[in-house]
């Protein structure tokens, strides 16, 4: 049920090419404002994530996927132009401005190959966070200004492929990222422009605070202590949950309480099952608050609701927080009923336009959540990035999506994300990347064992 992630081995990859792509029509020089969500502090940080594509049995194939891509990101940046320029936080408002054109900037795209093939590696199904890097492009924050997005194509022996792509969470979220790589891969397959046109609109979700002497509410405060930390000693697994298991905890849950006809989810049954796990597993104190967070989207909360051509950041953050004591003694239902509760007033536009507010003067005046994090478990859904089409354009669907967060992120985050497409086994289940100390992940692995 559960996958080691596999220690790094001996892999010479050589990196050939390097080049800055620019939209293939003059930009005029501008700058753009982002969102109150898009400038949360939280946000200004890189993900990555690997898509990766078996070769195909072609005899004599003169198509190569850098040359593809390569001309697709060219055509891709016309319509997503904002990629093309430079993330830069203010100092004297804390917000991060976006400026584009006058033929300044562009994307990073770098062409690599393997002296592997791909079946050799699993197709990433096990690799480590360490050699998972040498497949995506660099990209990192910096204080002086920095791109938002780069790519890289490594290929392999077999045919294969990597597409590595890095993206500050600050420019979009998953559900903007989803349809950006789409975007590019059906650019590359040959269509002449994407099938979802892109808007900007981030004044849209921009707060505004009242004004008053009342100071902003930052979430946080110590949580719960933990005998295992701090340390250095982490471990991050991937659990694999099959469907018969989440069908009989879905079963059980509703035996157990009525939810007036409502849908009990997936992301809800298991995150309650494994918010208990991580509580037992980690030796919580007992007396102590322990949270767990969530991201749900508002897309459809606002008035009227955000284009699917928006990219941006569109959700905000729900918390749960109970002693360690209630999650110990609440049944999955009951956990369950407080996760849909959350979900419930978070659709609501006056309680959204209030944390947007919240969020504004947060940010302008540089605020930080306070205290111990030992307790906060945060849950993010990763099953929908990538599907928001086909990314088809010649050489399949990819067989596999290998997320790469920050390590300081990957220990409060537990991601879940699509069943391997690889394991037939799995099809109709999830998979769940969690980070912990490595002494608690014997206990928390016995606690998911105890699903089957």
């Amino acid at each position: 049920m559960s996958i080691q992630i596999s220690s790094s081995i001996p892999l010479m990859i050589e990196k050939k090419l390097t080049e800055m792509v620019k939209p293939q029509k003059h930009i005029p020089s501008h700058i753009l404002s982002l969102s109150t969500l898009d400038n949360d502090p939280y946000n200004e940080v890189i993900y990555k994530a690997c898509y990766v594509f078996k070769g195909r049995n072609v005899v004599d194939d003169d198509n190569q996927p850098e040359c593809l891509v390569r001309e697709a990101l060219s055509v891709l940046l016309g319509y997503y132009y904002p990629l093309s320029g430079t993330l830069k936080r203010r100092e004297t408002d804390r917000r991060i401005q976006l400026s584009c054109g006058s033929d300044g900037g562009g994307v990073a795209f770098t062409v690599a190959t393997a002296d592997a093939e791909l079946h050799t590696l699993k197709y990433l199904e096990n690799i480590d966070s360490d050699t998972a890097l040498k497949f995506l492009p660099e990209l990192q924050v910096d204080k002086d200004g920095y791109p938002p997005f780069a790519l890289q194509v490594t290929n392999f022996k077999c045919g294969g492929f990597i597409l590595g792509m890095a993206m500050s969470h600050a420019m979009c979220d998953g559900y903007g990222e989803g349809h950006i790589m789409c975007a590019l891969t059906e650019l590359a397959g040959g269509k002449k422009k994407p099938t979802v046109t892109p808007v900007w609109e981030r004044e849209r979700l921009v707060g505004r605070p009242e004004e008053n002497d009342k100071a902003p509410f930052v979430p946080g405060g110590d949580t719960a202590a933990s005998p295992y930390l701090p340390t250095d000693d982490w471990v991050t697994e991937k659990i694999n949950i099959k469907a018969e298991s989440i069908k009989k905890l879905k079963e059980a849950t509703l035996k157990e309480c009525d939810f007036s006809n409502e849908t009990v989810t997936t992301f809800e049954v298991i995150g309650a099952y494994m918010w208990k796990s991580r509580v037992k597993a980690l030796s919580l104190d007992r007396d102590g608050v322990t949270v767990l967070g969530f991201s749900i989207g508002i897309r459809n909360v606002v008035n009227p609701p955000l284009p699917d051509g928006y990219y941006g950041n569109a959700y905000i953050d729900m918390y749960v927080p109970l002693t360690v004591k209630e999650v110990e003694e609440h049944t999955i239902a009951d956990i369950v009923k407080f996760i849909k509760e959350a979900k419930k007033k978070a659709h609501d536009i006056n309680y959204l336009q209030e944390e947007l507010a919240n969020s504004e003067s947060i940010i302008n005046l540089n605020l930080t959540i306070p205290g111990r994090k030992d307790g906060l478990l945060v849950l993010t859904d990763w099953r929908n990035i990538g599907i928001f089409g086909s990314m088809d354009f010649g050489w399949d669907e990819p067989v596999n999506i290998v997320p790469v967060v920050p390590p300081e992120t990957a220990r409060m985050i537990n991601m879940f994300m699509p069943s391997s497409r690889l394991e037939p086994s799995m099809v109709g289940g999830v998979q769940v990347m969690v980070t912990l100390p490595t002494a608690a992940m014997v206990k928390f692995k016995n606690e998911m064992n105890a699903l089957n």
